[in-house]
Order: C-alpha cells, then sequence, then structure tokens
C-alpha cells in the first residue's frame, strides 16, 4: 500500500439516475478509503446520485450546458492541476474530453472505460467518433469494457485490438439483495398475495422498449385470462405519458402500476414472481444483475450483454428485440410453472454470486488502479 492513498479522479457525464452511474457510484463508496482518495467530476451536472456518495467522496460540478462546452478541455486542465490525482478514470464520450485536458498538464495516468451503447447517442457523427475514440484508446494507460459484446462492438467501430482492452464485468451487492418481506411489499401497492406480478425496472425511453413489454403483458392476459396478471413498471421518462395512455385504451389500468423513480429497487423486487427487460440496446444491465440476486428468473431481449448474464432455460429465456408474441410465449412459461420460475430464480442467485459479485468487482477495480499507477512509478525511474 502507499504511503499516502492513491487519488482516483473519476470524471463522467453526470450521476443521473442509470446504470454507468451507479456503478461510479459503487466504486466511489466501496474502495477503501485508507488506500484510495477519491473525487467525482462531473461534466453536466451533479446529478441525483450524487447525495448517495459517502462523505470521503468529493463531487465536482463543471455545469456545461446542453450544448458542446469547447471550453471543457480547459476547464478540466484546470480541476487535473488542483486535484493533483494519480489515476484520471473517464467514463464513455467523457474521455475525450478528459484526453485533450492532459495536453496541457503533466499527465497522470489515464484509464478510459466503456459501459454500453446508446443507439441514439452513436449515430450522430459516427465517423467522428470512432476516430476520436481511437485516437482516446492509444492516449489511456489502461481500456477496459463491462463485457464482451462491449469490447468487440467498440473494437470493431475502432479498429483497436481487442487484446489491449480488458473486461470487468459489473456487479451487485448479493448479501444486501435479500429476499424481502415479500407480502409487506405488495401491500404497499396494491397488490394481492396470489398476483402473478412481472416487473422491471427501467427508463422510459426508446431504448427501454417499454412497449414491447405493454404488448407482451396485454396478450399474456388475452391468452390466460384464468391468472391474475400484474406489470409493474419501476421508473420514469418521457415516454410515460404514452405508456398510461396505452394502459387505459387496451383496459389495463387496474393491472399495469406505474411506481415512478424509486430509491430502494431491491427491495421492490420482492414483489415480483418474473423480471422482464425489453431493451433494443443495452450494456451489462445492473437491473438483471439485482434481479437475479433476488432470485428472480428473467426473461429478455437478446441484446448487449444479457446472453453473458442469462443462460437460456437455467435461469430465464432470451427472445428476439421488438417481439411482444415471443415475449409473451416466454412470460406464459412461468405463469404456468410457478415452480420453474422459483427454480430459474435460484440458479440465478448461484450465478450472480459466483460471477457478479460486487466484492469482485471492487477488487478488479483496486487491481487495476494499483497497476497503473505502479507502471508510472516505473516509468518515472527509467
Amino acid at each position: 500500500m502507499s504511503a499516502r492513498p492513491l487519488k482516483i479522479l473519476h470524471v463522467l457525464d453526470s450521476l443521473a439516475v442509470g446504470g454507468l452511474e451507479r456503478v461510479v457510484l459503487e466504486v466511489a463508496n466501496g474502495l477503501d478509503c485508507a488506500e484510495f482518495q477519491q473525487t467525482v467530476c462531473c461534466l453536466s451536472r451533479a446529478g441525483a446520485l450524487a447525495a448517495q456518495l459517502r462523505p470521503e467522496v468529493r463531487c465536482l460540478d463543471l455545469g456545461k450546458g446542453a450544448q458542446a462546452d469547447r471550453l471543457m478541455p480547459l476547464k478540466l486542465a484546470r480541476v487535473f492541476r488542483q486535484e493533483q490525482p494519480d489515476v484520471i478514470h473517464t467514463q464513455s464520450w467523457s474521455g475525450v474530453d478528459a484526453a485533450l485536458a492532459r495536453i496541457f498538464v503533466r499527465p497522470p495516468r489515464l484509464v478510459h472505460s466503456e459501459h454500453g451503447r446508446h443507439v441514439p447517442y452513436l449515430q450522430q457523427q459516427p465517423w467522428v467518433r470512432q476516430r476520436a475514440r481511437r485516437w482516446l484508446y492509444e492516449q489511456a494507460d489502461a481500456v477496459f469494457a463491462v463485457s464482451d459484446e462491449v469490447r468487440a462492438y467498440y473494437c470493431c467501430q475502432t479498429g483497436f485490438p481487442a487484446a489491449r482492452m480488458q473486461v470487468i464485468a459489473n456487479g451487485v451487492d448479493v448479501r444486501r439483495i435479500a429476499a424481502p418481506d415479500k407480502s409487506g411489499v405488495r401491500r404497499e401497492w396494491g397488490i394481492a398475495d396470489n398476483d402473478f406480478v412481472i416487473g422491471t425496472v427501467a427508463r422510459f425511453d426508446a431504448t427501454k422498449d417499454l412497449f414491447t413489454l405493454a404488448r407482451a403483458f396485454a396478450l399474456l392476459r388475452a391468452n390466460h385470462p384464468q391468472a391474475s396478471l400484474k406489470l409493474l413498471l419501476v421508473g420514469d421518462g418521457a415516454e410515460r405519458p404514452l405508456l398510461e395512455a396505452f394502459a387505459a385504451e387496451h383496459g389495463l389500468q387496474s393491472a399495469v402500476i406505474f411506481t415512478g423513480m424509486q430509491a430502494e429497487v431491491p427491495r421492490l423486487l420482492g414483489a415480483l414472481d418474473v423480471f422482464a427487460l425489453s431493451s433494443v440496446s443495452e450494456g451489462m444491465p445492473l437491473t438483471v444483475l439485482e434481479a437475479m440476486a433476488a432470485g428472480l428468473p428473467v426473461v429478455a431481449t437478446n441484446v448487449g450483454a444479457l446472453p453473458e448474464l442469462v443462460v437460456e432455460g437455467q435461469t430465464g429465456w432470451l427472445m428476439p428485440p421488438q417481439q411482444p408474441a415471443a415475449l409473451a410465449e416466454a412470460l406464459a412459461r412461468f405463469v404456468t410453472q410457478p415452480a420453474l420460475g422459483v427454480e430459474f430464480g435460484a440458479a440465478g442467485r448461484q450465478r450472480v454470486a459466483r460471477q457478479f459479485s460486487l466484492d469482485a468487482m471492487l477488487q478488479r477495480y483496486a487491481d487495476l488502479y494499483r497497476t497503473v499507477h505502479k507502471e508510472k512509478g516505473r516509468s518515472q525511474r527509467t
């Protein structure tokens, strides 16, 4: 261990609610503060998750507006001079500004990570973004992705050698996601003990494609009129009014429950019998890992890293995206065979505990920071 804590500066767009942001929060709160002194630098705004940072972690808000801030590299260079970090860890597109900022200061070590691929975002100026990312990867001292699929995507897009991009999978705290009081959680939302509840946790936007899930639920209700079915939608976003209108139009108001944004998502998972995810694009979703850790079977679309998480026929089912009928058919297997859901859920919890624990993720982050810093020390002595 160093004589003083290693200073880690995380750079990302914001700490708004999202998978990438939650990983940064877990790392900032989870690493040993005696060994790592951490600061989070948000380019756009601090965001809702900033309040959850532990007291030892500082949060900087550079306040970038809606438009691109051409002075951001200079602003970051000033932050680098003030903070004097040993390692800068950038996430997604923020890495380009940070790599440019290093030109103006004595460069600290740079770690860059890719967490997913949001389709509309990547369609903007694709050639420019591909070249910029390749340049960023070359400037970084270490690059990693959260899954094999994300690594393959960015290496294919940029031509960066896959052997030079590591994979550090996301992880969740299995011990914290214990089986909650199912009846108590259900009572809070007006759900009966004999209801079969399908649920999801997501942003209400086009990438998550909740309309496919809503249509699948409508089909499921029509095909199984004898079953008491509920759909629990946890989250919020621009498409919520449209989803509420869809539920009203199809007579589903009493069956579809909109919870809005919730702080205690793991507790809400206790109300579910099945977790469903209908996204058209994903990185490595923490929500699926949390659902598996809660002992739930998963029905999800076969996109992103989901095939790396969900074992087909053992912990859940994978369906093609934007296929409501196929999604409804997969969900029906658990409606008609409740014991199968219990079996798949137990297997999923064991899988997360073995391969996707928070402790394992934090250990790999800590090892990477130590290695990158030691390489700096060797280069300075030569």
